[in-house]
C-alpha cells in the first residue's frame, strides 16, 4: 500500500511537469510577427486616347472608330434602324433602304429583311452573325434573344452593336466577338449612349471591346439607362462600364476573367445599384467608382482574386455606401478610397488582401467606418485614424520560438529525471524492514 502511495505522488509530480512544460511552451515558446507586406502588383497601364468622337457618330460617317479624322472608307458599314425603315450605310452614304413595320423589331426579322449575309446572317442553333455595325436610333427597340440564341460579332473593324435614343434588349442570348482574347486591338463591343435605354438580363458578353473611347465592352452612356441582371461578361476589356448615367443597376451578374476592370462606374454617373455580384479574377480592379460617381449603392457583392483592388473608390467620387461586401485574397488592396471624402464603408468582411483598408487623400473623419470584418490582410489599415467600430484580427502569425521551446523541454525533462531519481530512491526506503 506504501509503495502504491510512492508511486501516485510521482507521477502526479511527472504529470504537473508535462501540463507545466506545455503551457510555458504556449505562453513562452510562441512569437506574433507581422504579416510580410506584399509589394503592390505591377500590372499594364492603360494609355487613354484623347479622342471625344462616339464610335456612332464614326460609322455613320464612314470612318473607323480609331481613326475619326481620317475620309470615309467604304469598308465601314452600319445598319440604321429607326421606326418604319432599316438603312444601310457603307462609307458613310446610304446604299439601300427597306421599308419597316413598326418601332421595335427582333434581330431575326431584321435579317430576314436584309437577307443579305454580307451584312446579317442566320446559321443554324439561333446563331446570327453580324458583319457590319448595328445601332437602332430614333425611339426604336432592337431585340437581340428569342429565335436568335447567339449573335457572332465579326471580327472586323467597324462592327459593333449600338443603340442611340433607342432601346436595346438583350435577353436569353450571348452576345460575343470572334476574339476571345484581347490582343491590344480592334474588338467588337456594345454600347448605348445619348438618353437610350440598354437592359441585358439572363445572357453572357463574352469577348468585347478595346481600348477606345466608349468601346470599352458593354457601355452605358450619356444618360442610358436600364441595367444588367443575371448575367456573364466574360473575357471583356472592362466587364461593365458607365459614365455620365444615372440610376442603372447591375445585380446578379458574373463578371469574372475581364482584361483590365471588372466594373467601372465612372464620369458622373450616380444613383447606381450594383449588387449581389461576383466579380472575380478580373485583370485589375474588380469594382471601381471613379470620377464624380455619387450617391451609388455597392452592396452584397463578393470581390475575389482580382489583380489590383478589391472595390476602389477614386476621384471625388462622394456620397456612396459600400456595405456587406465580402471582398478577399486581391492582389492589391481590399477597399480603398482615393481622394474620395463622404462616403460610408458598412459591414464588409475584408479578408487575405494586402491592406485591408486603405485612405489615399481623403480625410478619414469624412468616412463612416463602421461594423466591417477585417482579417488576415498583410497590414490592416493604411490612412485610416482609427479601426474602431470595426471587428480587426491583428495582421500578424504566430510561429514557435525553437530556442525558448528547447529550453523549457529540456528543464522539464531535467525535472522528470530528478522525479524518477526520487521514485526509485523513495522505493528501495520503502522496501528496507523497519
Amino acid at each position: 500500500m506504501r509503495k502504491a502511495r510512492i508511486y501516485l505522488a510521482h507521477l502526479l509530480i511527472v504529470a504537473v511537469i508535462g501540463a507545466g512544460g506545455a503551457a510555458s511552451a504556449v505562453t513562452l515558446g510562441r512569437i506574433s510577427q507581422p504579416l510580410h507586406l506584399r509589394r503592390f502588383p505591377i500590372l499594364p497601364v492603360r494609355v487613354e486616347e484623347d479622342i471625344d468622337t462616339s464610335p456612332i457618330t464614326a460609322v455613320f460617317r464612314g470612318v473607323p472608330p480609331d481613326i475619326p479624322g481620317m475620309l470615309a472608307q467604304r469598308s465601314v458599314r452600319v445598319i440604321r434602324f429607326e421606326p418604319g425603315r432599316l438603312m444601310l450605310y457603307a462609307g458613310g452614304q446610304v446604299v439601300r433602304r427597306i421599308p419597316a413595320d413598326g418601332r421595335s423589331m427582333g434581330l431575326s426579322q431584321l435579317a430576314a429583311l436584309i437577307d443579305d449575309p454580307s451584312w446579317i446572317g442566320s446559321g443554324p442553333h439561333g446563331t446570327f452573325t453580324l458583319r457590319a455595325a448595328l445601332v437602332a436610333v430614333n425611339g426604336a427597340t432592337l431585340r437581340v434573344g428569342g429565335p436568335c440564341r447567339r449573335l457572332l460579332l465579326a471580327d472586323r473593324m467597324g462592327v459593333f452593336l449600338g443603340a442611340r435614343h433607342a432601346t436595346l434588349l438583350i435577353q436569353s442570348a450571348t452576345v460575343q466577338s470572334g476574339v476571345p482574347a484581347y490582343r491590344g486591338r480592334y474588338r467588337p463591343f456594345v454600347l448605348a449612349d445619348n438618353q437610350s435605354r440598354l437592359v441585358i438580363s439572363r445572357s453572357r458578353l463574352i469577348g468585347l471591346g478595346w481600348n477606345w473611347t466608349d468601346s470599352y465592352g458593354v457601355s452605358w452612356k450619356s444618360g442610358t439607362t436600364g441595367g444588367a441582371t443575371n448575367s456573364t461578361f466574360s473575357g471583356n476589356y472592362f466587364g461593365i462600364y458607365t459614365g455620365g448615367v444615372s440610376g442603372v443597376r447591375i445585380a446578379n451578374n458574373y463578371v469574372h476573367g475581364n482584361y483590365f476592370y471588372g466594373i467601372d462606374p465612372h464620369t458622373g454617373s450616380t444613383g447606381l445599384a450594383i449588387v449581389h455580384n461576383l466579380v472575380v479574377g478580373n485583370g485589375r480592379h474588380g469594382i471601381i467608382l471613379a470620377e464624380h460617381v455619387t450617391r451609388s449603392l455597392v452592396t452584397g457583392n463578393t470581390v475575389l482574386d482580382n489583380a489590383a483592388n478589391g472595390i476602389i473608390v477614386d476621384e471625388d467620387s462622394t456620397g456612396n455606401v459600400i456595405d456587406h461586401n465580402l471582398v478577399a485574397a486581391n492582389g492589391g488592396d481590399g477597399i480603398v478610397l482615393t481622394g474620395s471624402p463622404s462616403n460610408r464603408v458598412l459591414g464588409n468582411i475584408v479578408r487575405a488582401n494586402r491592406v485591408g483598408v486603405r485612405f489615399t487623400g481623403t480625410d478619414p473623419s469624412s468616412v463612416l467606418l463602421q461594423g466591417n470584418v477585417v482579417s488576415a490582410n498583410d497590414m490592416d489599415s493604411e490612412g485610416a485614424v482609427s479601426l474602431a467600430g470595426n471587428i480587426v484580427t491583428s495582421s500578424s502569425q504566430v510561429t514557435w520560438n525553437d530556442y525558448a521551446l528547447l529550453i523549457i523541454w529540456v528543464l522539464a525533462g531535467v525535472l522528470v529525471i530528478v522525479t524518477l531519481i526520487s521514485l526509485r530512491s523513495c522505493l528501495r526506503e520503502a522496501g528496507r524492514p523497519r
